[in-house]
């Protein structure tokens, strides 16, 4: 098929008209053979731009017509949006045409006056056009399409886990309130359903935590929908919009509850004994890593080989996003993103795996295998004297941070080292730059356990030297 404009152009006495073939593809929704149309111009240049115009409505409106054929409502929709922007205007639904400026509604009624009424552009230009709706069982298998770009860096598990939120959450909107879609679901319903997890958290259940989760994914998936058809936002009515399940008195964060594991259990059991190569070898290095420097497990089975920089003069990882590739991964937040420093019992257990984690990466096995195996072989240390809750490898996590306590640490420091968010901390935006490596190493330093081919300096000496390095770049220190 030809593509240049002058092959389209007509001129009959002084005025340009345009001429082409309907293609066979449309023949099923356009009776005739051959379009015919005066361009109204008798500028070459002039009727060369129109016709680019025209042609693309056209073929607009031939694709709205198949999708009216069809009977689908989101094809015909889809259609008479991109039908509306080759005439220059938006979609509006009839009933805010009416109640509107009369000037507006006069002026479509005149775009539309010389077109047969069988033509899509009638309705989709008079707002008579049904806008799309979706159950949050469609919403729930969408949510991946329609934010491709927010989980593109997510991998395997990461995205399972991602979408497997929205499916649960559609699944709850059933159960508890019934089948309701976008565009039926009312304020009622969301206080009924915002009900139904405050007894879920109040009850004990679930944690407020959890429950505030559930009412956000079915916001979300409402907020996407509106995206998707383009709502304008002054139309957009999302009953879920400020729901909260509050927290109950007393109640700790979820993460907070997890119980810190003894300093003598990580330092004689898990690195020392080794008792997880019981489990199997990546299982019981990845524990060590990330005891040692305090990384959420995923952190470390997660990494991809070239963030692993063992021949670097202080041997470190880099936690970082990775958007592309099959090790692509997306880190839980953006002050996740850090340097971690491999010193004494870590960088023995990261020698062991120059390649990385195979086994786990992008897996979700980890954390249950290991939890698992240290329960089943009563390998986790007895609870403390009235402590009711329980153990999880997770918990040297919370013993990372009571270590930087112990030497001193500042607020700061230690969300440097874990990879906590600095301007939450602060409650401002943070400037200026990272944490630099060698500090980042001075202070790793002052919370490593000790080996017997490697042995940490006093902790006095290791802040001399950081005062040093900082007085070095230029600052002033008190």
């Amino acid at each position: 098929m030809p593509t240049n404009n002058a092959d389209y152009l007509d001129l009959r006495g002084k005025t340009y008209y345009l001429r082409m073939r309907v293609p066979a593809e449309f023949a099923d929704v356009e009776p005739l053979t051959e379009i015919n149309r005066s361009l109204k111009t008798r500028d070459r240049i002039e009727a060369e731009a129109q016709c680019t115009i025209m042609r693309a409505a056209l073929f607009n409106d031939w694709r709205a017509r198949r999708a009216g054929k069809a009977a689908d409502t989101r094809a015909i929709f889809d259609a008479s949006i991109e039908l509306l922007k080759g005439w220059g205007m938006s979609f509006s639904p009839m009933e805010e045409l009416l109640t509107g400026p009369i000037d507006e509604i006069l002026s479509r009624i005149e775009a539309v006056a010389n077109l047969a009424p069988s033509s899509p552009a009638v309705p989709a230009v008079l707002g008579a056009v049904d806008l799309p709706d979706a159950t949050f069982e469609e919403m729930a298998e969408r949510m991946p399409v329609l934010k491709a770009a927010t989980i593109r860096a997510k991998n395997a598990r990461q995205l399972r886990e991602w979408c497997g939120n929205y499916k649960r959450a559609a699944k709850d909107v059933a159960t508890h309130i019934g089948q309701r879609t976008v565009l039926t679901i009312n304020e009622q319903d969301a206080t009924n359903y915002e009900a139904f997890w405050k007894k879920c958290a109040q009850t004990g259940k679930v944690s407020t935590n959890y429950a505030n989760k559930q009412v956000r994914y079915v916001r979300q998936m409402i907020d996407a929908h509106f995206e998707d058809i383009r709502l304008p936002k002054s139309k957009r009515i999302n009953a879920f919009l400020g729901l909260k399940v509050e927290k109950l008195p007393g109640e700790d964060d979820e993460e907070r509850k997890k119980l810190p594991l003894p300093e003598w259990w990580i330092r004689d059991r898990l690195v020392r004994d080794k008792i997880l190569e019981g489990q199997d070898q990546e299982a019981s290095d990845i524990a060590i890593i990330a005891a040692i420097c305090g990384c959420r497990a995923s952190e470390i089975y997660d990494l991809p080989e070239t963030d692993i920089h063992l021949d670097h003069e202080i041997p470190h990882l880099m936690l970082r996003a990775v958007q592309e590739g099959p090790e692509r991964r997306q880190l839980k937040c953006q002050s996740a993103k850090r340097a971690v420093v491999l010193l004494g019992p870590a960088l023995e257990a990261m020698l062991r795996h120059p390649h990385g984690f195979t086994k786990y990466r992008g897996k979700a096995a980890y954390s249950g295998n290991v939890n698992g195996y240290l329960r089943d072989n009563n390998l986790f240390p007895a609870l403390p004297e009235g402590e009711d809750g329980h153990y999880v490898i997770s918990g040297t996590r919370h013993s990372f941070e009571d270590r930087m306590i112990a030497v001193k640490m500042s607020n700061e420091e230690r969300a440097f080292m874990i990879g906590h968010s600095i301007a939450r901390l602060r409650g401002r935006p943070v400037y200026g730059s990272n944490l630099e490596l060698s500090v980042r190493a001075l202070l790793q330093e002052m919370i490593t356990f000790e080996t017997p081919d490697w042995k940490r300096r006093p902790v006095a000496r290791l802040s001399k030297e950081i005062d040093r390095l900082l007085e070095k770049k230029g600052h002033h220190l008190r």
